[in-house]
């Protein structure tokens, strides 16, 4: 019996129950970026076994009986655990006729149980952490979309443009429901030459950006975070404002104020697309006249510094790319390549939730004009995000929250999630993704792209992407080496929130 090959096409959980099945005796070799592990099998049970962060139990403590047979055992169950859970790496099973005591200069003669475990005995408690570990990091990623309830700390987000001479500024939206912070700000900014319309909320708001959109007259938006949402079940709307305005055919720079900003309002801010965070005065209220003067203060702040700085934005973004219409190939594929290097190294400094999803939906945006992010769930992918143009003028990022794609029959969707491959080519004449397209807005759409999301060896999330226009789509191959990234650290995310493991006597 000889048994090799890859981690990644086989899961050692199956190898784990194969050399059971067959009783067979020798040992399990495995080598992972982690590190080098081994499991010594005796007739098909488990007797002894090493891996990289798992101490050798020191020589005589516990002394030898039944006390030394369980700490051995716990350190069994704990090998197994971490190599089921593996994801890369290189395994290769050796059989032989005795119980090897010694492997790769480690004496495990101190470590040998005398009966040795029924793998069998594991399978189930082994398979049902990593449906655990699935669920928390599908999970994860769906929280990392709430809206948070807690405020902390303020910080603007960091410019990416130098501020733009001040002077005559363009139109701007400004979107709040306090009258008084409408009037003084208002007026402050149209003394500063700027032309500007007011909304009291993201109903009104939507109704001013379309009207703005259907003249083609180009705006700033400066909306505050706070407002109620349209169901009003948050006081987050002005996300979902900044969320309409991104699935416009020419997206505004947006220009987001809040009382009061802590990390996760920084990330969601930059998912929905904002440039800016901006303090807005609040501390003052209780004193009408001091408030005023705060809000002349801000008001000046913003036509002088924050508005130029967020038009500058938008001179950066139409020297680059035309919405919708790929760069040529080689300057395109340099950009990308840019994007996802920068992604790599942010989410290795804070491989959490959050900062994946929010990635994951960046780099998308590098490769399709128009994306969707689903979670897997009850045999059906669930919308969680979106960003581009839709045929109805909605925020795709709104209208995903409502898109719900059937596994079956067959389709695109249905290979991705059961083995994990990604797929693009031409618009399939019927079925899910051909019905996904006529929802969301055919708009000359000529191909599209499905790349999985992989956790624990199943895949909990999937990203869709076209391009509106009929544009082609780029390579996705750097792309789905990102999504595997993208995995590896929602696995390190659901497992380091869990402790290991300890088998009972």
């Amino acid at each position: 019996m000889s048994l090799s090959g890859s981690v990644e096409d086989l899961p050692l959980l199956e190898i784990l129950q194969v050399v059971s099945f067959c009783q067979k005796t020798g040992h399990l070799r495995v080598s992972s970026p982690q590190g080098e592990a081994a499991v010594v099998f005796d007739a098909g049970r488990v007797v002894s076994g090493f891996a990289w962060d798992v101490p050798p139990l020191p020589e005589g403590d516990p002394p030898a009986g039944t006390a030394r047979e369980r700490a051995v055992r716990e350190r069994i169950a704990l090998i197994l655990e971490r190599l089921v859970r593996l994801r890369d790496g290189d395994f290769a099973f050796n059989l032989s006729q005795e119980v090897p005591v010694t492997l790769a200069g480690r004496d495990l003669s101190g470590e040998m149980l005398p009966y040795g475990i029924n793998p069998e005995e594991l399978m189930l408690d082994l398979a049902r952490k990593l449906d655990e570990d699935r669920r928390d990091a599908a999970a994860a990623l769906e929280a990392s979309f709430a809206t948070p309830d807690e405020d902390v700390v303020l910080e603007e987000l960091p410019p990416e443009e130098p501020p733009a001479p001040p002077g005559s500024g363009p139109a701007v939206l400004l979107v709040d429901d306090e009258p008084d912070v409408c009037r003084v700000v208002g007026e402050r900014l149209r003394a500063a030459g700027f032309g500007v319309s007011v909304a009291s909320g993201p109903a009104e708001a939507r109704g001013e950006m379309q009207s703005l959109a259907a003249r083609r007259q180009p705006f700033l938006l400066l909306a505050d975070v706070g407002l109620p949402s349209e169901a009003g079940a948050s006081f987050r709307g002005g996300l979902d404002v900044a969320r309409f305005a991104s699935g416009l055919a020419v997206p505004p720079p947006v220009l987001l104020m809040a009382e009061t900003i802590d990390e996760k309002l920084r990330t969601r801010a930059k998912r929905v697309g904002a440039s800016l965070l901006a303090f807005k005065p609040g501390l003052s209220k209780l004193d009408p006249l001091q408030y005023e003067a705060d809000l002349r203060a801000f008001g000046d702040k913003l036509a002088k510094d924050l508005l130029p700085r967020l038009e500058g934005r938008r001179a950066a973004s139409r020297r680059g790319a035309t919405r919708g219409v790929p760069l040529p190939e080689d300057r395109g594929a340099a950009a990308r390549d840019a994007i996802l290097r920068s992604a790599v190294v942010e989410m290795g400094e804070r491989p959490d939730p959050d900062m994946v999803a929010f990635l994951l939906l960046r780099t998308a945006r590098a490769f399709f004009p128009r994306v969707v992010l689903f979670l897997v769930r009850d045999e059906r992918l669930r919308g969680l995000a979106g960003f581009g143009p839709v045929a109805n003028g909605t925020s795709l990022d709104l209208l995903a929250r409502d898109l719900q794609v059937p596994l079956a029959p067959a389709s695109p969707f249905s290979e991705a999630v059961a083995v994990g491959r990604a797929w693009s080519g031409s618009m399939p004449a019927d079925g899910p993704l051909r019905a996904l397209v006529a929802r969301l807005g055919t708009l000359g759409v000529a191909s599209a792209a499905v790349v999985p999301v992989r956790a624990h060896h199943e895949t909990i999330a999937v990203l869709y992407g076209d391009a509106p226009g009929g544009a082609p789509l780029p390579d996705l191959a750097p792309l789905v080496a990102f999504t595997e990234h993208a995995g590896r650290a929602l696995d390190s995310a659901s497992t380091g929130r869990r402790p290991p493991a300890q088998l009972a006597c």
